[in-house]
């Protein structure tokens, strides 16, 4: 019998010839798969490479296309602001100009006996300057210097240091609202000069930093006083920016009336002056008014009676290129052999359809009636001088007292021809301080004369120079060893706070004064302090309206007057336009 043994089966040997086929043709299936699987593979390789080269050779292409493009097509230029904008400027000193003492022409006689002697022997000049300091109480730095004629800048000229000078991240940093504690702190230096021109009596400079990147608020006067000789009389005379063009008006080159233009040169620059005259007859030609040249720190005095004789009314336009000047007439008066007063001629408004005069000092009437009937004494009653320097005007003239507007005896319309002045006096009126403001249908520039002294006395006169309205905030100085009041003018009303600027550098407490329409408000500038404190300065902020103010200086030998012009504001820079 026979019997069939089973063996065991390997998976690599099917049982059947079937089986055996599919499994080869799996296994061929799978190396096809693999085999086109590392194919793949290699090709993405060769595709990565072969598409980054021809990316590149795009980017080239594109960048040749686009220069060639450009070599075909015209430039398009930028988009470019061209709006002006403001260039941030580094504060700078402000400078103030003091003028010299009155003094005699040069060529004066001397030596003969002292009452009728031109030299004084109780002339004595000072200035008074007054800093207040930030809120963080820091004062800025301020030098004064004479002018020396003839001589370059810092030449023979020895600054004085009135306050320290503070570091540049002080004067150029960013303006302080506190001191260190977070309280903020208001004060002032005060400084009191004498014989500022130094021997010889030269004009003087005065230079305050900045703080914080701004003006600071500064403020200097000088005064010059003398009860003998042929410059007796009273003079107070605020220390004015040097400019390019400056207004003077009132001088006179009569008989027995010595005028001296003195123009003085404190920059680093030398300037040329050119000078214009305005006479009562018109225009005024004159050798020797054009291309005056000054060289830094020079100052030169021209007599005006060789350039316009005869004139009794007479008004300069200064004007200068280079570096900017300042100018005064220092004018006197002798009747025979009896002083009539000393005024230095301050810059006044430059002409407009309006100008403000504010505090002419009037005798009154009958005081004015005495002096003037006196032999030779014409030319001293409070009056107005207009100029009309391009073209005719008529002009209206109306002076304010503290009731308001005064009428006039002569009704006040006076006509002005082209490049004249003209001379209206100030008669009738009684005995107080003024505002005169003058109207006309073409620019005009004005100043007026006050008048102290009775007939068989002594004379004095004051020249007050018009004023523009008052910013927000300024310091007024007022001299040592004078009576000074404050004159105050708004056309429609206004309120003023006043605060007193004590001789220690402390503030006295503020008060506030309002003002009439067309009225003139005085205040005495002691009365707001406690008795016995001496107030050197003023500080003057306007509360509402707009303010003309001046000051009215009386003294023993006679009265002066000053105006309190608007604060320097600085700019926020200067515009430049970006552009082709």
């Amino acid at each position: 019998m026979n019997t069939f043994q089973h063996s065991p089966r390997s998976d690599d040997e099917p049982v059947s010839r079937g089986q055996r086929k599919t499994r080869q043709a799996a296994a061929a299936r799978d190396q096809r798969r693999q085999a086109a699987l590392h194919a793949h593979e290699r090709g993405l390789g060769r595709r990565g490479r072969v598409s980054a080269g021809v990316a590149g050779a795009c980017v080239v292409l594109l960048v040749a296309g686009a220069v060639a493009l450009g070599s075909l097509a015209a430039p398009v230029a930028p988009a470019v602001d061209g709006t002006a904008a403001p260039a941030r400027l580094s504060a700078a000193p402000a400078q103030g100009v003091c003028p010299p003492p009155p003094r005699l022409a040069r060529g004066a006689g001397g030596g003969t006996d002292t009452q009728f002697s031109p030299v004084s022997t109780t002339a004595d000049s000072s200035l008074t300057s007054v800093l207040l300091s930030d809120l963080a109480g820091r004062f800025p730095g301020s030098t004064l210097r004479p002018l020396v004629p003839g001589a370059s800048a810092g030449a023979g000229q020895e600054a004085r240091r009135l306050t320290p000078r503070q570091p540049e991240r002080v004067q150029q940093g960013e303006p302080a609202t506190a001191g260190p504690d977070g309280v903020p702190v208001r004060e002032a230096s005060v400084a009191t000069v004498e014989a500022p021109g130094g021997a010889d009596g030269e004009a003087a400079a005065v230079a305050v930093e900045p703080l914080g990147g701004q003006p600071t608020g500064a403020d200097t006067v000088s005064a010059y006083s003398a009860a003998d000789g042929d410059l007796a009389g009273t003079d107070a005379t605020h220390c004015i920016p040097p400019g390019h063009e400056h207004w003077l008006t009132g001088a006179a080159t009569t008989v027995g009336t010595t005028a001296v233009l003195v123009l003085s040169n404190p920059s680093a620059s030398a300037s040329t002056v050119d000078l214009s005259l305005y006479g009562a007859e018109g225009p005024v030609e004159a050798a020797g008014t054009a291309g005056i040249v000054l060289a830094p720190g020079q100052n030169r005095s021209l007599v005006l009676g060789g350039l316009a004789p005869g004139e009794q009314h007479l008004a300069v336009r200064v004007s200068a290129q280079g570096g900017a000047v300042g100018a005064f007439i220092q004018q006197n008066r002798l009747f025979g052999l009896d002083p009539g007063g000393v005024e230095v001629i301050q810059p006044t408004a430059a002409p407009a359809p309006r100008t403000v005069v504010p505090g002419v000092a009037v005798p009154g009437p009958r005081t004015v009636r005495g002096v003037a009937g006196q032999d030779g004494y014409e030319g001293v009653a409070p009056a107005v001088t207009i100029a009309a320097p391009s073209l005719a005007a008529t002009a209206e003239v109306s002076v304010s007292g503290p009731d308001g507007p005064v009428e006039l005896p002569g009704g006040g319309v006076v006509r002005v021809g082209s490049g004249s002045t003209v001379r209206m006096p100030l008669t009738g009126l009684d005995a107080g301080t003024y505002t005169v403001a003058v109207s006309a249908d073409a620019p005009v520039t004005a100043s007026a004369q006050g008048q102290s002294g009775t007939a068989g006395g002594p004379i004095d006169v004051s020249s007050v120079s018009a004023v523009r309205p008052l910013g927000v905030e300024r310091v007024v100085a007022l001299p040592s060893a004078a009576t000074s009041t404050l004159a105050l003018y708004a056309e429609r009303g206004g309120t003023v706070e006043l605060t007193p600027v004590l001789a220690d550098g402390s503030l006295g407490e503020p008060t506030v004064r309002k003002i009439g329409p067309a009225a003139t408000r005085t205040v005495s500038a002691a009365g707001l302090a406690d008795t016995g404190d001496t107030v050197s300065g003023v500080l003057l902020a306007t509360v509402q309206g707009e303010v003309h103010a001046g000051v009215s200086v009386r003294t023993a030998q006679g009265i002066s007057a000053y105006p309190v012009t608007p604060r320097a504001e600085r700019s926020d820079g200067l515009p430049v336009r970006v552009g082709y």
